[in-house]
């Protein structure tokens, strides 16, 4: 029997029995379904987040301080630190040839009660209690929204004296939108009250102002800070002017050239005994964990796939009885056991591959509304994310379809040798 007539045959025998045909290509169609769609999502999210991440810089190295570990009776207390990120340290790393950038931050605890003063009203301070933080355009955080600059400058690298608010913290202030460009350049200060009872002031010059980018900005006044800017702040807090050569900075970011050279500098400050980690690691770890959700998505189609196998193995056992007597005249006119054998595997291969086209399709589809139905609800809760969440490739499509096909041929392998060990006399006298 040649391929040609296998075909032939193999179509006109399903076309026979059009709705068992149908209804057996059903639960492949389902199967494959859902293997494309939660596939393609993992595709998708998998996608967008290596995007997020090299649009942050797989190059950025993210350093610590090591300290030692806490105690049930010193879990309230400031951890010691054992490994410090100095000043030599930071200025060794911007003297490197395969650094772009170095930033050393410096934080205040969330404890401290921050407050922001501008001018005097009625011999009344205007004050709002603000956080006060960093500078906001740093690439260490992949999926941080990066904040509109409304008026102003960004802080300048190693700026001692200046501030950025956001537009919060001065509207909390009474100030208005049409204002905000009035107040770049004048002195503002930040209020430090601790809890000893003592007040300090700070003064600063305004040099820029954000846009509040989501709701926790709106609700939160917020002032930010350069590392030397900080560094006054938390020596009051603690009491302490010397903090910085005795705790050093609390965290370093260093943007390298290339990738291969983050994972050296990496490697470096991890023979120091450095707290790093960077962006390529942590995408290492997201990539992993996305295999793994893969594996179970599918899962979930695979025994959607496993339930029509078993229809398909049902369909053509009956195919088997129904047909007895034409087995038996295909073998009295010549047809071999493994002609008959490949007959039937190819018809059972050909109900799983149209039931993958069907569900192929099907996920496409239902992949498409799914992610405009995901923005839309995005966009109505005012998030600002978009993205091709699900994503149908090349090899995906192929996956399923050769998958469907193997289904369907493996549900067709007990029938097709049933079929091929029938004996033709007995076949030829079955009615």
């Amino acid at each position: 029997m040649t391929l040609k007539d296998l075909a032939k045959t193999s179509l006109s025998n399903l076309g026979r029995h059009k709705v068992r045909t149908a209804l057996s290509a059903v639960g492949v169609t389902v199967g494959i379904l859902t293997i494309v769609t939660m596939l393609s999502l993992g595709v998708g999210v998998q996608q967008e987040v290596i995007r997020v991440f090299r649009g942050a810089g797989l190059e950025t190295v993210r350093v610590r301080p090591v300290t030692e570990e806490q105690t049930p009776f010193t879990q309230f207390a400031e951890p010691e630190r054992k490994v410090l990120i100095t000043p030599a340290l930071v200025e060794e790393m911007r003297a490197r040839d395969d650094v772009v950038k170095v930033n050393a931050h410096i934080y205040l605890p969330r404890s401290a009660n921050t407050f922001l003063r501008i001018g005097e009203h009625a011999d009344e301070p205007s004050v709002t209690q603000v956080y006060v933080g960093g500078t906001p355009w740093l690439p260490s955080e992949p999926f941080a929204i990066s904040p509109e600059l409304i008026a102003g400058e960004e802080l300048t690298d190693g700026a001692q004296g200046e501030i950025i608010v956001n537009a919060s913290a001065l509207e909390a202030l009474g100030y208005g939108r049409a204002e905000f460009s009035d107040l770049i350049g004048q002195e503002i200060a930040l209020v430090l009250k601790a809890p000893r009872g003592d007040v300090q002031d700070f003064t600063f010059r305004l040099v820029g102002i954000i846009n509040a980018y989501d709701d926790f900005e709106k609700q939160n006044p917020r002032a930010y800070l350069g590392a030397t800017g900080m560094l006054p702040l938390k020596a009051w807090w603690y009491n302490d002017p010397d903090i910085l050569e005795r705790e050093g900075y609390d965290a370093l970011t260093i943007k390298a050239v290339s990738l291969n050279d983050a994972v050296q500098i990496v490697e470096q400050l991890e023979a120091r005994n450095f707290d790093v980690e960077s962006l390529k690691t942590i995408l290492d770890t997201v990539n992993k964990t996305m295999v793994v959700l893969q594996t179970m998505l599918s899962s979930i189609g695979g025994l959607a796939l496993l339930v029509a196998s078993i229809g398909i193995a049902n369909t053509m056992i009956m195919s088997v009885y129904e047909r007895t007597r034409e087995i038996g005249i295909l073998k009295a006119v010549g047809a071999s056991p493994g002609d008959i054998r490949l007959l039937f595997m190819a018809e059972a291969s050909l109900i799983g591959l149209l039931g993958g086209v069907a569900g192929t399709i099907g996920g496409w589809l239902l992949g498409l509304g799914l992610n405009e139905g995901i923005l839309a609800y995005l966009r109505w809760k005012e998030i600002p994310v978009t993205g091709t969440f699900f994503v149908v490739t090349g090899w995906l499509v192929a996956l399923a379809l050769v998958f469907a096909t193997v289904v369907g041929l493996l549900a067709g392998l007990y029938p097709a040798a049933r079929a091929a060990r029938l004996d033709p006399l007995e076949a030829l006298r079955y009615e």
